[in-house]
């Protein structure tokens, strides 16, 4: 296997959990097996949801993890400074607007609740496909058209051969959101291209949203992010076997750090 080149990307929302911590430290792992180098870039795009304290929450979670990362901030200060994901906003841009000239792009008004009320797993309708909205209107996301039938195929180094069909698993996808933000797939594809990305490390909670990239990356001519290696590992749960979400409860990093809890333990559940 060619050296490993990969990235932690956390999400400053919360407190990092020990299922963040897994992930990172499976892909640290590889990253030391098999030489490259680990990126970190922290996912600040959604200012609303963004609190200071949570910044530096991941650089201190992963010192005390003992993870060492070559690229990327080294502390909160030179994240905004250097690194913030808003710096980068116009380039995210650039690809959208490669997106709308394709002519698969439409505007949505549709809200999340309006679409869990017509599909209950989330799947997006396509009720705004044909309305011919401005791709300007007033509170509109934007959505790329995902025809019938399409049918994303990979290897993932855990799983193995996997085949999702996109239209049905979630649809016309959002590319910008309604607060004009680039939505998630387009910011994660184009920083994993730029940056050299080639082994991407996820939970499988995010097969559909690997599936949703590589189709986006197919339509842009992004033929790195069509090779990379993806290792989609299993979820840690609660005591009652739900996926563990950022909260200051008895899950988070910085209540294991506080009670003396060893990261050697997380690995080993």
């Amino acid at each position: 296997m060619p050296p490993v080149h990969t990235r932690l990307a956390p999400t400053p929302s919360g407190y990092l959990h020990k299922g963040n911590a897994y992930n990172f430290l499976l892909a640290y792992r590889l990253v030391r097996q098999y030489g490259g180098t680990l990126r970190l870039r922290i996912d600040d795009l959604d200012v609303l949801r963004l609190q200071p304290e949570h910044v530096q929450e991941i650089f201190d979670g992963l010192n005390w993890l003992g993870i060492q990362w070559q690229r990327g901030p080294v502390n909160a200060e030179e994240h905004y400074a250097c690194h913030s994901r808003q710096l980068r906003i116009p380039y995210y841009h650039q690809l959208i607007e490669q997106l709308i000239v394709t002519g698969e792009i439409f505007a949505c008004t549709c809200s999340r609740r309006e679409i869990h009320e017509q599909q209950a797993h989330g799947r997006y309708p396509g009720t705004c496909r044909h309305r011919n909205l401005p791709l300007h209107y007033p509170n509109a996301a934007l959505r790329i058209l995902v025809p019938e039938n399409t049918i994303i195929r990979f290897t993932d180094k855990i799983k193995g051969e996997i085949s999702i069909d996109l239209a049905k698993s979630i649809g016309d996808f959002v590319i910008r959101r309604k607060d004009r933000l680039p939505a998630y797939h387009i910011a994660s594809l184009t920083d994993d291209v730029d940056h050299g990305i080639n082994t991407i490390v996820r939970g499988e909670d995010l097969l559909e949203s690997t599936a949703a990239q590589l189709f986006l990356a197919k339509k842009l001519n992004l033929q790195t992010f069509e090779t990379a290696h993806f290792y989609h590992h299993h979820l840690l749960t609660d005591d009652e076997g739900k996926k563990l979400s950022k909260s200051a409860g008895s899950a988070s990093l910085k209540w294991l750090r506080e009670n003396g809890i060893l990261p050697e333990e997380i690995m080993a559940r």
